[in-house]
């Protein structure tokens, strides 16, 4: 399991062009099971994405799918981990 910490690397304004593509990304890979859950920083600078257990080779050409990739306007940190523990409504969270 992956979670992506997102950052944008450029001025909001820079970003903001590539907001609409970007989400439609995240919708893609959401509907396909691959995400599990995304979401905007409280800060606005960014994101969050929950990714379920895939290669690194498969996520890394997901990520240059994306618009803020592609447009150079975000960085990516990618935390990869083994989930052991979850509130029992997230049990299946252990199997991604």
């Amino acid at each position: 399991m992956f979670i992506l910490n997102v950052s944008y690397s450029k001025n909001p304004v820079e970003v903001e062009p590539q907001i609409k593509a970007h989400g439609e990304w995240v919708g893609r890979y959401l509907k396909e099971g691959i995400f599990l859950f995304a979401g905007p920083k409280k800060s606005g600078l960014g994101g969050v994405i929950a990714v379920q257990s895939i290669s690194k080779e498969r996520l890394l050409q997901i990520l240059a799918e994306d618009s803020y990739v592609q447009a150079d306007v975000a960085d990516y940190q990618i935390i990869d981990f083994d989930c052991k523990a979850t509130q029992s409504t997230l049990e299946a969270l252990k199997l991604a």
